[in-house]
């Protein structure tokens, strides 16, 4: 059999002599597949070693790679759709805030009025109205909002922000880096568990990230191009409108880094904020003027002043809210959480190098919000929501590097650590641990489901710590994920049930309405005695 020798270079960016955006013409899933072509090295990684090996007589490689691409391209979409789809239209809706964007969206369908949220005929303007916007849009089929059409806006938002998640890192780090950015944001416990929830939160996000992926093909290469940078300001207007003040915060860690990049003066001209204030007016003015011309109440005083500003005006309730941060992002980063500090200080160590500058934009894009969100008296875990995917695009940029460098001591230290991480999570599904009821409909009620994850468990930790030992990074990248995928998509199905046992609202409901139809029902608020 006859055969010729080739040679399979690694996946790698283009070099940064080439300019970030000269290399990166064109759109498309095509492009994208194309930076798999061989190429000395990532930009700022020394060249790698050529591997030989033998190819069958007439198959060219990147061919071969540029063929596979785009399958491998949509791979994440593919987990982030298994992950966050099924079953969202059986979860019993139970938060008062995901209650309040369905209720206002019903209201819009039964009125007609697209324009003024309301809750009981009562204008609600603390949040402004994309999202309801869509879940009614989604709803106008069937005529009724569903928790189904209620919660699908957060769920294909979160499928697109892992796309222009892998856009992102793909124009930063590579193909490569970009691919395993993505594929550890989709699998990321914060980032999947808000995709299922009735919140504005996750379109934010998806805009924020849309805008970063404009930001920086605007400002890579030193140069300001004006169509992105139109686009940034576009992306900003849809965060505004829909969440409000919050979907404007991610000038505060970009102008930052221009700041620091170019100075004062010319990072705030190359911004170009008088262009940007009049796209963000113009993306706004749709539900900004009914907003601002209806008279039952003022939007400044009630919700600026009463609903913004108010609130965060307080003080603390407890010193410890200094550290609340920590958890939402410790717990929200996993299974991936333990590689963030090799990743940063990995990256951080580059100083003046290139993958150096894209790391401080990371840095820059983390550090505005944790530190926003700890000087605000009022904190939720979800308001840090958009700072994940710059940790996913860390975290792929380290696993990138592994999978080049060869095997390390570093990243055999990181599979075992991740392995006693698997294995104290299988001990808590195996043995009878006393949890919190949260926390305890996540545990499968019955013994063979419990075995059967424990099992998953244990055999993720053995693989990984057997690729990683091997030297094999790809390898263990492949076992966190795809181990992560199975049990999160089992656990779906278990919390979901869980949930809706304990939150069957609707049939307490139903119970209560064919008790007392007849009588008078009264409510009073939390605390309040009945007289």
């Amino acid at each position: 059999m006859g055969g010729l020798s080739a040679l399979r270079v690694p996946m790698c960016a283009p070099s940064p002599s080439m300019g970030m955006n000269q290399s990166n013409r064109g759109s498309g899933l095509r492009l994208m597949a194309g930076a798999y072509r061989g190429c000395p090295g990532t930009a700022g990684e020394p060249p790698r070693a050529e591997i030989r090996t033998r190819l069958p007589r007439g198959v060219d490689l990147p061919e071969i790679m540029d063929r596979r691409g785009p399958l491998l391209l949509l791979a994440p979409l593919f987990v982030a759709a298994v992950l966050f789809l099924p079953s969202i239209g059986t979860r019993i809706t139970s938060l008062e805030d995901e209650a309040r964007y369905a209720l206002k969206a019903r209201n819009m369908l039964d009125t007609g009025d697209w324009l003024l949220p309301r809750v009981d005929g009562e204008v609600q303007m603390q949040k402004s109205p994309l999202f309801m916007w869509v879940i009614a849009a989604l709803s106008l089929p069937g005529r009724k909002v569903t928790e189904l059409t209620a919660t699908l806006p957060s769920a294909l938002s979160a499928i697109a922000g892992v796309g222009v998640t892998l856009l992102l890192g793909r124009r930063m780090f590579g193909a490569r880096a970009g691919l395993l950015a993505a594929l550890t944001l989709a699998t990321m416990f914060g980032y999947y568990w808000h995709a299922r929830l009735v919140l504005a939160d996750m379109m934010m996000t998806f805009f924020i990230v849309a805008g970063a992926v404009a930001f920086w093909m605007s400002f890579a290469d030193g140069a300001v191009r004006r169509g992105p940078l139109i686009v940034f300001w576009a992306c900003l207007g849809l965060a505004l409108a829909a969440k409000g003040p919050a979907g404007l915060l991610p000038l505060l860690p970009f102008g930052a880094f221009l700041i620091a990049e170019r100075g004062w003066r010319r990072g705030i001209a190359d911004l170009k904020p008088l262009m940007g204030a009049t796209i963000l007016v113009l993306v706004s003015a749709p539900w900004a003027l009914a907003f601002a011309l209806q008279k039952e109440q003022s939007y400044v005083q009630n919700v600026l002043v009463g609903d913004y500003l108010g609130p965060r005006r307080a003080g603390w309730a407890r010193r410890s809210e200094v550290f609340f941060t920590i958890g939402p992002i410790v717990l929200g980063s996993l299974p991936w959480t333990i590689f963030i500090p090799a990743a940063v200080r990995g990256g951080w160590r580059r100083g003046e190098s290139d993958v150096g500058r894209k790391f401080r934009f990371l840095v820059f894009w983390v550090l505005a919000y944790v530190i926003v969100i700890t000087l605000m008296p009022q904190k939720r875990d979800r308001y840090l929501l958009p700072i994940f995917p710059a940790l996913a695009l860390m975290i792929g940029w380290l696993w990138d590097r592994w999978a080049a460098q060869g095997p390390s001591r570093t990243l055999r230290v990181h599979g075992w650590i991740w392995a006693a991480l698997a294995l104290a999570l299988a001990a808590a599904v195996l043995l009878p641990l006393p949890l919190r009821p949260d926390l305890a409909i996540l545990v499968p009620p019955v013994l063979w489901l419990k075995l059967l994850l424990g099992a998953a468990l244990i055999g993720a930790a053995v693989a990984a710590v057997a690729t990683a030992r091997a030297g094999h990074a790809l390898a263990t990248f492949a076992v966190v994920c795809v181990s992560t995928t199975l049990v999160v998509a089992g656990e779906t199905q278990v919390f979901v049930a869980g949930h809706n046992r304990t939150h069957d609202a609707t049939r307490v409901g139903r119970s209560a309405s064919c008790k007392i139809s007849r009588a008078s029902l009264r409510s009073w608020p939390p605390g309040a005695r009945s007289t």
